[in-house]
């Protein structure tokens, strides 16, 4: 049989419910949680910020990549030829034996010059 020492001497009151060492271990997991949650916190953070910045970049692709399309669609315009006869269409040539009719809004009416000039003192 095992002798067991007593933890209080016989009429004492026992002030303590918790011992040092569990003091220190709640202590020190109570610091090991906080630090986990703030490390949590810091990576949810920091994905959320990614994830920002991912979706601004594929915006930023679209609209390049819709601005290369126009700029390829000018570049075959260019080597086809089709830019020059657009260019010169615009300006108001023709191709030989071809009928054009050129569309513009009736000029403004000008002013009509008073009927008797004034006579001015010499």
């Amino acid at each position: 049989m095992r002798h067991s020492r007593a933890l209080t001497v016989a009429g004492s009151v026992r002030t303590r419910s918790f011992g040092l060492r569990k003091m220190v271990l709640l202590i020190a997991a109570a610091v090991v949680l906080v630090w986990a949650g703030i490390a949590f916190a810091q990576e949810a953070y920091l994905s959320h910020r990614l994830s920002q910045q991912v979706s601004d970049l594929r915006r930023q692709n679209a609209q390049i990549t819709a601005q290369n399309a126009g700029y390829q669609k000018d570049v075959q315009a260019l080597t086809s030829g089709t830019a020059d006869e657009e260019e010169a269409r615009l300006n108001g040539y023709a191709k030989p034996n071809e009928k054009l009719y050129l569309v513009t809004t009736p000029p403004s009416p000008s002013p009509l010059p008073s009927a008797s000039p004034s006579a001015k003192a010499h």
